[in-house]
């Protein structure tokens, strides 16, 4: 699906045709436990990715892309945390996510807008996407809570932020729960090396 429209109903049919294949392997006996995480994280990581670079390419269209001081493009880096960042999903697994950017900037189109408030708007939408409740369900509960500062802390935060974050006010707790993290999205970033 290319806009939001179609892929809010589209990546919820696709997560009920997943489980009931997934569900009907495993009571027949035919998946293992490594066939059933295996096969939710992908799901989590392939939704994940997808309604990021959708909503990335609309807001794009809108304010232009975000831009770093040097001018270089940024792009919404998604953290999975947890059993995702662990690729052990199971079907009643929430997906835990960290949403980052790599440094303050501004947006190059007509209705220019800082990287914060971009990224800012790309995570809200991306978790009503992936998390909101409609007539066809949900794809993943998502858990925003090991982001820094958790609920009161910024839905988006740059590499600064968390790294100044983690080093001043960070718990040891939360320092350790970055030992089960993947960069999820995007993962052209990834192959580049450019996330992280």
């Amino acid at each position: 699906a290319a806009n939001e429209e179609t892929l809010r109903p589209g990546l919820r049919q696709l997560r009920a045709r997943v489980m009931a294949r997934v569900v009907a392997r495993d009571l027949a006996g035919l998946a293992d436990l490594a066939e059933v995480t295996e096969t939710m994280t992908t799901l989590a990581d392939v939704a994940v990715e997808h309604a990021a670079a959708v909503l990335m390419a609309r807001l794009v269209d809108r304010h232009g892309t975000p831009r770093s001081a040097a001018g270089e493009a940024q792009a919404l880096i998604v953290i999975g945390m947890g059993k995702l960042g662990g690729r052990e999903l199971n079907v009643s697994s929430d997906i835990d996510l960290i949403y980052v950017y790599e440094e303050d900037g501004e947006t190059d189109g007509t209705v220019p807008t800082s990287a914060h408030e971009f990224f800012a708007l790309v995570a809200k939408k991306l978790y009503m996407l992936i998390g909101e409740t409609t007539e066809d369900g949900f794809v993943f509960r998502v858990d925003l809570m090991l982001r820094p500062n958790g609920s009161s802390g910024p839905p988006v935060v740059s590499l600064g932020m968390l790294e100044d974050y983690l080093q001043v006010q960070g718990r040891e707790w939360e320092r350790f729960a970055w030992l089960k993290s993947r960069v999820v999205a995007p993962r052209a970033a990834v192959a580049s090396g450019r996330a992280l």
